[in-house]
């Protein structure tokens, strides 16, 4: 490979990619990799900033960056995902599956100091869709050596440093509380929760109204499960409200509460309870105005599969505070993402 002035490189076969920037508009690819140069481009070279190129001059040395993406990317993804073509030298690693994406920071940062090679990520604990990139990979020269690809390979392949957890399509059951709602005073809202569920592939098995009585919201809760829920749901409120019982009622079907209240706003009064190796989500009010919630930060973990602790709960105060961007980009955002 040689450095050759944009004048004379007609007949020339260019070495890398050349990107094309338009301000606002785009960034893609001018000319690719093995392009033969022609007379007709050069204006357009030195329109795009060009003045020297590298083109291929007998046996080049090294990996080339769309081969070494590829090898890295390959390197470090799991289950559940797969390589994008090298594009400008970046690879980028999507997720096949609904799921939650996981990153050991530790990891991540080790390779990052591997001399010329580039990894980033989505922060851990991110949802995803189908389709989601959630990687990207590449290398800082046009050529890396081979025995830095090694050390990558070697290192990260099948050392888990990002993985992603399929969501599972759960049945739930609901028990809306509060007199309000139980009276007719005001419309049952818990649609919203619905919603939710329905977002990540799992389904509504049943919904009971009760009012503030702990024996109601026990039995609610309790046919739930007889009814084949995996999880059950219990909304409208877990208030220090001296009519607000829904805490009682949980500890009453024999649940061992997990944890009640968190670091995180919105969702302070967010409780987690345990029956039988099944959970019971207490949502407190806020489900019902704010967008994204504790119960939403806690539920991805659940469907995911991930046994959620006291200790995992304390830790999501770092990124548990909402700013209440307008528009709302969650999860495009810090919001519970945690460490």
């Amino acid at each position: 490979m040689k450095k050759v002035r944009v004048e004379d490189a007609p007949g020339m076969i260019l070495a890398h990619d050349i990107t094309e920037i338009i301000p606002g508009k785009k960034k893609d690819v001018a000319f690719t990799k093995g392009t033969v140069i022609k007379a007709a481009d050069v204006e357009r070279l030195l329109d795009l900033g060009k003045r020297h190129l590298y083109v291929f001059d007998g046996n080049v040395e090294g990996v080339h960056e769309d081969d070494a993406g590829g090898r890295i990317a390959r390197a470090i993804m799991g289950k559940h995902m797969e390589a994008t073509a090298p594009k400008e030298g970046k690879v980028s690693i999507k997720s096949t599956v609904d799921g939650l994406f996981k990153v050991d920071p530790e990891m991540l940062y080790r390779l990052n100091t591997v001399k010329d090679v580039l990894v980033g990520t989505l922060p851990n604990r991110y949802p995803v869709k189908a389709g989601d990139v959630v990687a990207a990979a590449r290398i800082i020269p046009l050529y890396i050596d081979e025995k830095s690809l090694a050390r990558v390979e070697k290192g990260w392949k099948n050392r888990k440093m990002i993985s992603i957890l399929p969501f599972r399509s759960l049945t739930a059951g609901i028990v809306v509380t509060g007199s309000e709602v139980y009276d007719g005073r005001v419309p049952d809202s818990s649609h919203i929760v619905d919603a939710k569920l329905k977002n990540y592939g799992s389904s509504i098995i049943g919904k009971t109204v009760v009012t503030d009585d702990i024996g109601m919201i026990r039995n609610a809760i309790l046919d739930l499960f007889d009814k084949g829920a995996d999880i059950v749901i219990t909304t409208a409120g877990l208030s220090v409200d001296p009519d607000d019982v829904t805490r009682e009622g949980i500890a009453a079907t024999g649940a061992k509460t997990i944890f009640y209240g968190t670091p995180i706003a919105p969702g302070a009064m967010f409780l987690l309870a345990a029956l039988n190796g099944k959970y019971i989500l207490g949502a407190p009010a806020c489900v019902y105005y704010s967008g994204y919630t504790a119960l939403d930060i806690v539920l991805v973990r659940i469907l995911a599969g991930e046994k959620v602790s006291k200790r995992d709960v304390a830790m999501l105060g770092y990124g548990g505070l909402c700013t209440h961007c307008a528009p709302c980009h969650y999860p495009a955002c810090h919001f519970g993402k945690g460490l």
